[in-house]
């Protein structure tokens, strides 16, 4: 009886979520790899599930109530939950779809070191913070 506002916390969340497949230049599309460049795509998908699960989380933790047994307590759903529902589902999946970028263009700077000789650089890119990469793109010649 309580689960069909967890379902609609997830889809809020994942509502969302899905406002982040708009924003920048990763489009509509199934996860999978990228055929030009063999890297994993989270896509749509993957943005939609990282919001749904990102509010049911944060609206866990908000509602410590048991859900089953003689103690069960009723479950409100209220605006308030519809605006954290929203706001952590777009939070959540922006978060994941920024650490899913960065990945790509510390292995993309990597790639460039590496084609014009600097093995040392091209393992700051891979290992290191954004800005340590930024700091050794610097020192190249």
């Amino acid at each position: 009886m309580h689960y069909w506002i967890i379902a609609l916390i997830a889809a809020i969340g994942a509502l969302g979520g899905s406002v982040n497949v708009f924003i920048g230049e990763s489009g509509l599309h199934m996860p999978g790899k990228d055929p030009q460049t063999h890297t994993w795509q989270p896509g749509f998908l993957g943005v939609v599930i990282v919001g749904s699960v990102a509010a049911v989380g944060s609206w866990a933790t908000l509602r410590a109530f048991d859900l089953i047994g003689p103690n069960a307590t009723p479950l409100l759903f209220t605006t308030g939950d519809v605006a954290n529902a929203l706001v952590i589902g777009f939070g959540g999946a922006k978060w994941f779809k920024s650490e899913h970028e960065k990945d790509t263009l510390q292995e993309a700077g990597a790639l460039v070191a590496t084609k014009k000789g600097h093995q040392d650089v091209a393992d700051i890119f891979r290992m290191g913070s954004p800005l340590e990469a930024l700091r050794a793109a610097k020192k190249m010649s």
